[in-house]
């Protein structure tokens, strides 16, 4: 398959709005409303461990992750080079983070990536995934998660992936940046300043009303 074709794939099996199928097939109309309203804080994920299950926040979590897992290990498996599976590293993430449609599903891309990431770079994430775990136990959720990935490039150096491997790392954790950038003209409004307002979405992942007064 041409690398145009996988970038389609991965990209399509991205959009796949794991949180709304979960709560569809629970019959919760009610949280996937507050999905689709703008202001609805949090990740998806949360929202429906908080709403219905933990286990069922678990599962979301769960084929988010396997959005990306499946389609870079079937690449792997095939034989693809490199180059195909950085793209398809990317395109899968931007898929979850940039869906053509129901955009609140998106989520940050730290699951999806974390699933390519896994097949395509595993040294490389069990390092991030070491950090964020760390700060998860440590009620540090947003800032492990957010120093977990942010080194993720750093990692795929240090155990000497390849350059094209790198530069997949390096513009997933680019798309997870600017996914948390989103809505810095809300935190203008409610009177966040812009600095504090930019290192709360990037360190902490902090939504509008967050931040400290």
């Amino acid at each position: 398959m041409s690398t145009i074709a996988w970038i389609a794939v991965a990209y399509w099996v991205g959009t796949i709005p794991s949180p709304y199928l979960v709560a569809r097939l629970g019959r919760r109309d009610d949280i996937i409303a507050e999905m689709r309203r703008q202001e609805s804080p949090g990740d998806a994920h949360f929202l429906v461990a908080r709403k219905m299950s933990g286990a069922l926040g678990g599962l979301a979590i769960a084929l988010d992750i396997l959005k990306g897992f499946i389609p870079a290990l079937i690449a792997r498996a095939s034989g693809e080079d490199s180059g195909t599976l950085a793209w398809i590293g990317v395109a899968a993430v931007a898929g979850h983070s940039y869906p053509p449609y129901f955009r609140r599903s998106g989520g940050r891309g730290l699951t999806t990536a974390a699933g390519v990431s896994l097949v395509i770079v595993p040294k490389a994430m069990v390092g991030s995934g070491v950090i964020a775990l760390a700060g998860t136990l440590g009620k540090l959720g947003g800032f492990g998660t957010s120093v977990g990935f942010g080194l993720l490039p750093i990692f795929a150096i240090a155990f000497g992936y390849q350059a094209t491997l790198v530069a997949m790392t390096a513009g997933v954790v680019g798309l997870i940046m600017i996914r948390r950038l989103e809505g810095l003209e809300e935190d203008r409004r409610a009177g966040v300043p812009m600095p504090r307002a930019i290192l709360g979405r990037l360190l902490f992942d902090l939504p509008r009303g967050k931040h400290g007064s």
